[in-house]
C-alpha cells in the first residue's frame, strides 16, 4: 500500500515541524526556554507516536481470520492513522480476544483495506460477521460487547432465541 506509506508520514512531519517551530518561537522570542524544550520534546514524541516508526501490535490477517468469531475482535489499523491511534490508546491492554493487524505490514490486510474503500476507511473492526470501517472507540467497544453477548448466548444454547426453543 504505497499510498498508505507516503500518507502515513504527513501527520508526523507536520507535528514535528510545527512543534519545533513553535518551540523555537517560545524559547527565543518569548524567552521561555523551559516551555520551548518541553514543547519540542512533546512534538517529537507525538511525531513518533503517529509515524510508521512505531510498529505497534501485529498478527497476520490470515491468522487473525482463522480466529474470527463473535468472541474475538479483529482490528485492522495503520501507523499514522488518527482513529487507529485512538483505538490503540483506548484498548491497549493485551488480550486474547483482541487481535491487531497492521495493514502497512500485511499484504492480505492491504487488499482488505482496498476492498473496503482504501486507507481513508481505517481502522476496520471485525467481530464475527460484522465489519465496520472508520470505527471509533465507542463503535469498536459496542461491537465487541455485542459479539461477546452473541458468543455467550450461543454457548448457553440460546443462539439468539430468548425463548430457548
Amino acid at each position: 500500500m504505497e499510498a498508505l506509506g507516503r500518507r502515513a508520514w504527513l501527520r508526523p512531519a507536520a507535528l514535528a515541524i510545527g512543534g519545533l517551530l513553535l518551540a523555537v518561537v517560545l524559547a527565543v522570542a518569548a524567552d521561555q526556554l523551559l516551555a520551548g524544550v518541553l514543547l519540542a520534546l512533546f512534538a517529537l514524541f507525538m511525531a513518533y507516536w503517529t509515524s510508521p516508526l512505531r510498529q505497534g501490535p501485529h498478527e497476520p490477517l490470515a491468522e487473525a481470520m482463522h480466529r474470527r468469531s463473535d468472541a474475538v475482535t479483529i482490528i485492522v489499523w495503520a501507523p499514522g492513522d488518527p482513529l487507529s491511534a485512538r483505538l490503540q490508546t483506548a484498548l491497549r491492554t493485551p488480550r486474547e480476544d483482541l487481535v491487531w493487524v497492521n495493514a502497512a505490514k500485511d499484504e492480505d490486510a492491504e487488499r482488505l483495506v482496498e476492498e473496503l474503500g482504501g486507507p481513508g476507511n481505517l481502522p476496520v473492526v471485525i467481530v464475527g460477521s460484522e465489519v465496520a470501517t472508520r470505527a471509533t472507540v465507542g463503535r469498536a467497544l459496542d461491537m465487541r460487547a455485542a459479539g461477546q453477548e452473541r458468543a455467550r448466548q450461543a454457548e448457553d444454547g440460546l443462539d439468539g432465541d430468548p425463548r430457548g426453543d
